[in-house]
């Protein structure tokens, strides 16, 4: 009985480990890449309102490391201070995706770290989930595993 424990618990890893090495669909990719492109363009509070409509669902919620929740109307509110920094000089992340892990036929975790120094990745782990919505992919819950700090990857 232990024996056949034993290698249930190694073939779940091996799918897992197989599972999480999996790209982001090409919708979730060009979510994060026209949010991105769209932090440096914008020019309006709608302009940022229409960015986050695009990406995120009603019920988006952030988690900082502390445990400190952010609702989707207070991020919106926090991205409305770029619009004071000229277009094309904003400070925007240059995001590297580690891998993707379908939770389900209608979630999707993304698990992604950002880099923007000569020194190095800087910034903290994060995990996004992702939901099959009628109006297609949206995140649903971005998560900040670690404090921003300089990052040591391969």
């Amino acid at each position: 009985m232990r024996n056949v424990s034993i290698v249930v618990m190694i073939a779940s890893f091996f799918s897992l480990t197989l599972q999480a090495q999996e790209a982001a669909p090409p919708a979730i990719s060009s979510a994060y890449e026209a949010s991105l492109s769209a932090l440096q363009s914008s020019k309006s509070p709608q302009d940022i309102h229409r960015m986050i409509e695009a990406m995120d669902s009603p019920d988006w919620i952030s988690v900082a490391p502390s445990g400190e929740k952010t609702f989707r109307d207070q991020a919106e509110k926090q991205l409305l201070g770029l619009l004071a920094i000229p277009a094309g000089q904003r400070p925007v992340p240059l995001q590297k995706i580690l891998y993707a892990s379908a939770a389900d036929a209608q979630t999707i975790v993304v698990y992604w770290v950002y880099r923007n120094t000569d020194e190095g990745p800087v910034g903290s782990m994060i995990r996004d989930t992702w939901r099959q919505t009628p109006a297609g992919w949206r995140r649903s819950l971005h998560e900040k595993l670690f404090p921003d700090r300089l990052l040591k990857l391969p």
